[in-house]
């Protein structure tokens, strides 16, 4: 199996990786390493990769999905191949006008576009996230989470002490953080702008501790406080972002992260994101006398997902075990300390069937 050189993007990260390209029966295998240096796969599936150009030995290439996945290889045997496979398994998708204006633009100003589009844009869309008001923020939420929860069938008494139990947590905030549990038979949850957490039933049902929902809500509640979810959807409409500030009006904005409401339950985060989300976690655990062993019980927890719909947590980092190690090795990490009797009491309650309240 012949491999090629590639640069790889992913819209909800700034960072182009190099990546080893190879053609494996219906599909791309596009070979990355993660922070740590580990190897990864990503594989992109004929049926849903578009050429958005194939121009001599250049080949650009998109995949279906949300957010957006780029790449780009450099060969003329690459652009060979890819012609033997459309023969083989059909024509994938190709997207004639972007070929048409790319083949317009010259050597310098293709580079040029490519930064502003990879670089600039989402970091300034993620700089506008920082930058607009709370109140904004929260409103937004809302209506995401009126738009999405009627997909779910909402646990009340589950939901109330959820809620009960982040309250004894007493972390400071902002934000009106409002926990939601609902039925589902995945081990998932995520978090919306402004306040909202969402929890799946069966995610609390597999824990064996109280440190394991500290350690989950700490982690959700970090992507609230530091706006990692404004932060990844605002970047990944990039280019509409930044219009809508030139003109002074995020309404439009509100209207297309509403349409795409379904998206915030697989919201992929960038690793950086999901490793300060677990680390501003693990130090919230500390401040409270929580043992930092929640999250290595989350984690090993959370291992147990197979053969079901890839949740936020399994597709942004598949390799568990080296959120276990950074979370180990933290300065922040206090596996000695026990839990509040409040929180072990609550915690038991939302594991039973019976009503509480």
């Amino acid at each position: 199996m012949y491999t090629y050189q590639g640069k790889y993007h992913y819209e909800s990260s700034a960072e182009v990786q190099t990546a080893t390209v190879s053609f494996a029966n219906n599909k791309l295998q596009i070979g990355l390493k993660d922070e740590h240096g580990n190897p990864r796969n990503v594989l992109w599936f004929w049926e849903k990769i578009v050429i958005e150009k194939i121009n001599g030995s250049e080949c650009f290439l998109g995949y279906d999905g949300y957010p957006r996945q780029t790449l780009i290889v450099l060969s003329s045997e690459f652009a060979e191949e890819l012609e033997k496979r459309r023969k083989v398994f059909g024509k994938p998708t190709s997207n004639n006008r972007a070929v048409n204006a790319i083949l317009v633009i010259s050597g310098v100003m293709l580079v040029l576009g490519l930064a502003l589009y990879l670089w600039l844009i989402p970091y300034l869309a993620g700089k506008a996230a920082e930058a607009i008001p709370v109140s904004y923020e929260q409103e937004l939420g809302d209506k995401l989470y009126r738009s999405l929860i009627a997909e779910y069938k909402v646990e009340p008494e589950k939901t109330k002490l959820a809620n009960e139990f982040f309250k004894q947590m007493k972390v400071p905030t902002a934000y009106d953080i409002r926990i939601t549990v609902v039925k589902d038979d995945q081990l998932n949850a995520f978090a919306m702008p402004g306040g909202n957490i969402v929890v799946y039933d069966k995610l609390i049902r597999e824990m064996k501790g109280p440190e394991e929902l500290a350690a989950l809500l700490a982690h959700e509640f970090s992507h609230v406080q530091l706006r990692h979810t404004t932060k990844t959807m605002f970047r990944s409409m990039g280019t509409y972002v930044m219009l809508s500030l030139v003109f002074g009006d995020l309404t439009g904005v509100g209207g297309v992260m509403l349409e795409n409401a379904h998206s915030l339950k697989n919201l992929q985060y960038s690793r950086s994101l999901e490793k300060e989300a677990d680390l501003n976690g693990l130090e919230l655990l500390q401040a409270r006398h929580i043992n930092g062993n929640g999250y290595v019980n989350l984690f090993n927890t959370l291992k147990k997902e197979n053969g079901l719909a890839p949740s936020e947590w399994m597709s942004s980092h598949p390799d568990l075990d080296n959120r276990i190690n950074y979370i180990k090795s933290n300065e922040h990490y206090q596996p000695g300390a026990t839990t509040d009797t409040t929180l072990t009491r609550l915690f038991a309650a939302l594991q039973s069937d019976e009503k509480t309240w």
